[in-house]
């Protein structure tokens, strides 16, 4: 068995973990960091943006976001689910940490909106080739290995050591090559594992109304929640309040079909049934489209648009959030990643659009009527159903015809121990486990039912601000 004696430890090599990490060094503190997977990085790479309020960067660009203000909107738009104290600490923070990143080599340069009429813009990006994340990720992991940090990759942590007072006192671990224990003692631990999206029994318990077995695809790296069960062993209690990056519609594929084609107002969604069942223009708020097809049979849908609709979306090009969230030259792929996609069946290409029905399985009168209700909803300009705004309503009345069958894409959880505003891990009567932190997802009282996009980027905005916070407030306590 080997031994390494460490000031602080932290258990997870993602976002949250590393932004902790070089918080704590900047600050002289020893740090080992344990990473499961060949590389650090963990869903950190993957971020089109990152989120913030008050930063440098919205002042230049005279973006005037007001943190108390978007603080009651965020509490508002919980139902005051959400712990405040933490909120306001991740929110005051945030303007500030792009200033940090900034200062460590990360190439922030810009704040967009990611959705229609987005106000204020809080969705900060950089310009390279490679993703905000990529970008952000490798500036963070340089930082820790240039300045004397350790990050043992391919070393999973398993249970939490504790002393007899019953503090935290570090992990044991094993690597994941050839199975070598071992024990990592540290004045204080970090627990930043990134959440549990690929752990079918956390989420049959924490998100009961989502079916696992639905799930189209997951798109984020598959986190089993461990550091969520260590922390529980040690004692501390559990938030209560769980909610998942999830979207839709979604293929299975990278295909750009599924960011750019899917991604817009003006298409058609119908359910197994033959039958609309949203008004589509929600598909910008991804998090809430997702719902609408959660709750149809199977978690799935059948989007429908037209020959016109797919030549007005390539004349017009990517718009900023396709070009944020889809890669270099994915416009160029389009009529082929079609084709492919036509030829395993998924996208059905017809100039008769009642035919549709035969694709979906669904009874051909019900779906005929849709489509006649719709396209008469389309000429008269309202939508008497679901309300979907004037310059959406685009009939379907000439061909060719697409029919594509999409459904849900899970990012990752969020949601898990209780903290304190210091990121300190809490028991059931909300007392400190000594020497122990969270950051990431794994903290809960940040989000509830569902993923908050008028926060833009905030799953990674918020992992690396409270991995930063975690990691100073380490450092303070270690020296008092």
């Amino acid at each position: 068995m080997k031994r390494i004696n460490t000031e602080l430890l932290v258990i997870g090599g993602g976002a949250s973990g590393i932004a902790a990490a070089v918080a704590a060094i900047e600050k002289g503190m020893k740090t080992v960091v344990v990473e499961p997977k060949k590389l650090p990085g963990g869903n950190g790479v993957f971020p089109r943006g990152i989120f913030a309020v008050d930063s440098v960067i919205q002042r230049h660009r005279l973006v005037f976001a007001d943190t108390d203000e978007l603080f009651r909107k965020t509490m508002m738009d919980s139902h005051w689910k959400l712990d405040g104290r933490i909120l306001r600490v991740l929110l005051d923070k945030s303007g500030d940490t792009i200033s940090w990143l900034m200062k460590l080599g990360v190439p922030i340069c810009d704040v967009v909106h990611h959705m229609p009429n987005q106000t204020p813009e809080v969705f900060h990006i950089t310009r390279e080739k490679e993703c905000t994340g990529m970008v952000t990720m490798k500036v963070l992991c340089k930082y820790v290995y240039d300045n004397g940090g350790e990050i043992l990759t391919n070393t999973r942590a398993k249970k939490l050591l504790t002393d007899e007072n019953k503090a935290v006192a570090g992990a044991v671990c094993v690597s994941e090559k050839d199975g070598e224990q071992i024990e990592i003692f540290a004045k204080k631990t970090i627990i930043a594992t990134g959440g549990f999206s690929a752990n079918p029994e956390m989420l049959e318990k924490f998100i009961p109304d989502f079916k696992a077995d639905e799930l189209g695809t997951l798109k984020g790296m598959p986190m089993l929640g461990e550091g969520i069960q260590m922390a529980v062993e040690a004692g501390a209690d559990l938030e209560g309040h769980y909610t998942m990056e999830i979207s839709a519609p979604k293929l299975k594929s990278n295909s750009p079909v599924s960011q750019i084609l899917l991604g817009k107002p003006y298409n058609v969604w119908f359910n197994v049934f033959g039958k609309r069942f949203a008004d589509e223009g929600i598909v910008y708020n991804f998090p809430v489209s997702a719902n609408a097809f959660m709750r149809q049979p199977g978690s799935k849908g059948v989007v429908v648009f037209t020959q016109k609709m797919l030549e007005k979306t390539l004349e017009d090009g990517m718009d900023i959030i396709e070009f944020i969230h889809t890669k270099e030259g994915a416009m160029d792929r389009i009529d082929e990643d079609m084709q492919k996609l036509i030829d395993e069946g998924t996208v059905l290409k017809t100039d008769d659009v009642y035919s549709i029905a035969d694709f979906i399985g669904c009874d051909p009168e019900t779906f005929k009527r849709e489509v006649d209700t719709y396209n008469a909803s389309c000429l008269h300009g309202r939508d008497e159903i679901f309300a979907k705004e004037r310059r959406n309503l685009i009939p379907l009345d000439e061909g060719p015809f697409y029919a594509v069958k999409a459904g849900t894409s899970l990012i990752n959880t969020h949601g898990g121990i209780r903290i304190d505003e210091e990121f300190h891990a809490l028991d059931s009567k909300h007392n400190k486990i000594q020497n122990l932190f969270i950051a990431g997802v794994d903290i809960g009282g940040v989000d509830a039912d569902i993923y908050n996009l008028r926060l833009s980027g905030h799953g990674f905005g918020f992992a690396l601000n409270s991995g930063r916070l975690a990691g100073e407030q380490a450092v303070k306590d270690a020296k008092i």
